[in-house]
């Protein structure tokens, strides 16, 4: 009973045990299936990495496990196979996939900590089967040494691809790889350091692509910092822009969740005396809850898809408890959005303009519309519907149509009969908030009760479209395809399985509404209940953030 009490069931989930970064997505022609790896800790539900799992997926929505893709070695990689990404190449007429990890050898790695000579190396992995199996490159690691020494915050997380608008600027080859890693500099902040090659294993410095000061606000109007060191970042273009994804680490003044920010950036691409520098033109939070450590990949299709690391808010004797930690959350699609000029307060550090064309535009995210496969029944249209639903398991969609700009709508959800316990996901659009508040989402307090809130500013004239995606114990809340924040509630009765709504005086004949309740199980071939812990030793927890230590346990790194 513990074990599933709180498991969602349409997610991707690993098996059992501690897992966190979504790493090494990718796309297999060959086989039309898809693998997607995760940092994993089998046996022990508390941070460490002991093995990238895997599994594969022939639609993005249902899956089967694989056996880790690798687990620790015994030299340069036996304290870690830390996050990285995977590179499809044909070599020689056959299909190679490239494992690029971060070999870790000593611990611990944390910003506010003395960077440990070779604790983080770079080293990359093959498999000529599609994935089946994998074998380290007997010359690892690749590089062993980060440029700042024993300055270094941070030097992890290698991101792999092809740039093309970064050769044709550095004046090479279009089939040039570049590599980037999250980074930063003590003393002075966090960096992306940027390296490239032409055989995808011996890889020079291009240079530092993006170098912030500590805790600098990202621009001189923005509400978000860059915090003390990058972790988890990766870069793709669209048109004639170009985008970074990054992880920030704060530091203890933060008051989000694990102390982690999950950013956006759009900028130009130039040289400086002869090195390529990213200059931020635009920005905003790829989520506004506690989803962290993004990982871009292509579907079959070409579009860029992004996936993220949803923690555990639940106190530790209930993670404890139920034998497991951490999902992924539903794979997005970036693209941009653009719209006519019109100033919006508040909201335009995250819109570039363009005065030529009289339009403005920014980073969207949608579902994937792969996840629309997980519904299985007909949608019911009615909002009275929504008041006799007893479900842990759906997707509500809703378009607001004829705004005043002041209206509040509110969504309850994991709701008591007597509303005792309950869930508001709340859209303020006067105030433009979006909130999960979550003072009542457990009356015994298993988890978190702190409320997830992002800001979010509707464009004139605009309709408001919210999905709301409820699997027991995870909640993503999305907006106008360019707002995401996912948050997790742990409620304590049984009977917390209701629904409602609360619009005020809105008119509902201006309201479409959709729900669908029962959303297919993401692992049909999984047995039913707990699965056994085996395959994959555990390795003692190791004291560091990189292994994701909550905010209490991080107080006892500063102490």
């Amino acid at each position: 009973m513990a074990f599933n009490r709180f498991r969602p069931t349409s997610h991707f989930i690993p098996p059992h045990s501690w897992s966190n970064d979504p790493c090494g997505a990718v796309y297999i022609p060959e086989t039309q299936e898809y693998r997607i790896c995760y940092q994993w800790n089998p046996g022990t539900t508390q941070g460490g990495n002991s093995a990238w799992g895997m599994a594969r997926s022939k639609d993005l929505v249902t899956w089967e496990d694989c056996p880790p893709a690798l687990t620790n070695g015994s030299t340069y990689d036996r304290l870690g196979v830390f996050s990285g990404s995977i590179v499809s190449r044909i070599i020689d007429g056959r299909r190679v996939l490239f494992l690029f990890y971060t070999s870790v050898s000593a611990v611990p790695i944390h910003w506010s900590l003395p960077y440990l000579k070779g604790c983080e190396s770079q080293s990359v992995a093959f498999s000529t089967d599609f994935g089946n199996s994998w074998q380290r490159y007997e010359s690892n690691p690749l590089m062993t040494m980060p440029p700042k020494q024993e300055m270094t915050t941070g030097w992890r997380d290698p991101f792999v691809s092809k740039w093309e608008p970064m050769s044709k600027l550095l004046g090479v080859d279009s089939s040039t790889d570049y590599m980037l890693i999250a980074s930063g500099e003590k003393g002075r902040g966090p960096q992306l350091l940027l390296y490239q090659s032409n055989n995808l294993l011996d890889w020079q410095p291009t240079g530092t692509l993006l170098e912030m000061e500590s805790n600098a606000k990202v621009t001189t109007t923005s509400g978000s910092n860059v915090g003390m060191n990058f972790e988890c970042a990766s870069f793709f273009t669209i048109g004639q822009r170009h985008y970074i994804i990054v992880g920030v680490e704060e530091d203890k003044s933060s008051k989000k969740h694990d102390r982690h920010t999950l950013l956006w950036l759009s900028g130009t691409l130039s040289l400086d005396n002869g090195q390529p520098k990213f200059k931020i033109t635009s920005h905003g939070l790829l989520d506004n809850g506690i989803a962290y450590a993004a990982h871009i990949f292509r579907d079959a299709e070409g579009r860029t898809l992004q996936l993220g690391w949803a923690n555990e808010g639940a106190n530790r004797q209930v993670v404890e408890k139920q034998g497991w930690a951490g999902c992924l959350t539903h794979p997005k699609e970036l693209y941009e959005i653009s719209a006519p000029i019109s100033h919006v307060e508040g909201d335009m550090d995250r819109w570039s303009v363009d005065e030529s064309s009289e339009t403005m535009t920014t980073l969207g995210q949608r579902l994937a519309p792969q996840v629309a496969n997980l519904r299985h029944q007909v949608p019911s249209l009615s909002l009275e519907s929504l008041q006799t639903l007893r479900s842990t398991n759906y997707e509500i969609g809703a378009t607001f149509s004829q705004l005043s700009g002041n209206e509040r709508f509110v969504f309850n959800v994991r709701e008591s009969p007597s509303s005792a316990e309950v869930t508001k996901i709340i859209f303020d659009i006067g105030n433009h908030q979006i909130t999960v508040h979550r003072s009542r989402s457990s009356l015994e307090n298993l988890g978190e009760n702190s409320p997830d809130t992002g800001k979010f500013h509707l464009l004139p004239g605009e309709d408001l479209n919210v999905r709301i995606f409820v699997d027991n114990s995870i909640v993503e809340v999305f907006a106008n395809d360019r707002f995401a924040l996912t948050s997790r509630v742990y409620p304590s009765l049984e009977a917390s399985i209701g629904a409602s709504y609360d619009f005020g005086y809105f008119d509902q004949t201006k309201i479409e509404f959709r729900c669908w309740e029962g959303l297919k199980n993401a692992w049909p071939t999984r047995a039913s209940g707990q699965i056994a812990m085996k395959d994959v030793p555990s390795v003692p927890i190791l004291r560091d953030e990189k292994h994701r230590m909550n905010a209490s346990e991080l107080e006892l790194v500063h102490a």
